[in-house]
């Protein structure tokens, strides 16, 4: 009876780790797809996958940076079979942009820039200031040394300086 209980107890931590984090999973998910429709399929195909491994997660306080991991490696399985290309328009605040005009072109300059990133270095950018992760929580999202995770996201923010002068 001792597996049924803990059965149950990893079904309930399921149903509410889901029910607090679905939402941020859809919104990565469709960053990555941009559509409403592969995004759900998405978060379904790694909601079921999570639920497969659960047993292999160690922490489970570790589980929104794990799921947003699956949630990214679904994404990007889709995109490899689909034959697209990852892209990115949801971009952060431009500081003090001199007119709205401005703030348009650059903000379409900044989009094109990111698309032209390799996807661990769109992966890196969208972790760190689309959902404001740590590098720790990044590196360990991307399951990456931390290291690495950093040198990832300066290279992407000095490609991106680059791209903007």
């Amino acid at each position: 009876m001792g597996g049924r209980i803990s059965d149950c107890e990893t079904r309930r931590f399921l149903g509410e780790a889901f029910g607090d984090i679905g939402g941020e999973l859809y919104r990565v998910a469709f960053i990555y797809l941009k559509n409403r429709d592969d995004a759900l399929d998405a978060v379904q195909d790694a909601a079921y996958r999570c639920c497969k491994k659960i047993n292999t997660l160690k922490d489970r306080s570790l589980f929104r940076t794990w799921a947003v991991r699956t949630v990214i490696n679904c994404c990007l399985d889709r995109l490899r079979k689909s034959g697209r290309t990852v892209s990115f328009d949801e971009t952060g605040e431009l500081s003090d942009p001199v007119s709205e005009e401005d703030a348009v072109v650059s903000r379409i300059a900044l989009t094109d820039l990111i698309d032209r990133l390799d996807p661990p270095e769109k992966s890196m950018i969208i972790l760190k200031h689309r959902y404001g992760m740590t590098f720790g929580e990044a590196s360990e999202a991307l399951k990456i040394p931390l290291g690495t995770a950093k040198s990832v996201y300066y290279r992407a923010v000095s490609k991106l300086k680059e791209g903007l002068e």
